[in-house]
């Protein structure tokens, strides 16, 4: 009867283990996801890679006011590339350009050039934008400062300019 009573009490302890174990890796794998989701998330979170809805503020580069803006879509690829998407305009095209990590986590940059039209769509020189970002900690947003060249058909800076973006990461 005791050897019983042991086996009975053991079975029990190694039952609710057993239940307790497995609760514990079902809540583990509920939690983090598959491998390959949880390895996306927690890159997407530090980095740059996919699509970005931005509102950037033009500035007086002396003084900081405000002096115009507009919205543009940024996508920027794994392996440091990145398409600029702005509203439909006969003076300018859409922008590529190149990004990549900064010194800290959360620190980027990035380059885009574009090009730019006259009113009768002859093409008149390119543009130059040069952005430093900081990622928030939740990875879905960013703040921006940047330098802007105006560049003529020979290559020469023809204007400068200085802006400041916020930015929101695309959630499908």
């Amino acid at each position: 009867m005791k050897a019983r009573f042991t086996k009975m009490i053991v079975g029990a302890v190694f039952a609710l283990l057993l239940l307790i174990g497995g609760g514990h890796v079902s809540a583990f794998g509920q939690e983090e996801g598959k491998p390959e989701q949880v390895e996306e998330s927690r890159a997407r979170q530090h980095s740059l890679v996919g699509v970005w809805a931005a509102q950037v503020t033009l500035r007086n580069c002396t003084t900081g006011a405000p002096v115009g803006g507009f919205r543009n879509q940024l996508t920027f690829a794994r392996g440091g590339t990145l398409l600029e998407t702005i509203a439909p305009t006969i003076f300018r095209s859409d922008g590529n350009g190149l990004w990549k990590r900064e010194h800290g986590r959360n620190e980027f940059s990035f380059a885009h050039r574009f090009m730019r039209f006259d009113s009768a769509g002859a093409f008149v020189g390119s543009g130059v934008v040069r952005v430093l970002v900081t990622l928030d900690e939740t990875g879905d947003s960013y703040s921006a400062t940047a330098t802007n060249d105006v560049i003529d058909v020979n290559g020469n800076i023809i204007a400068s300019g200085c802006a400041t973006a916020v930015a929101t990461r695309f959630q499908p």
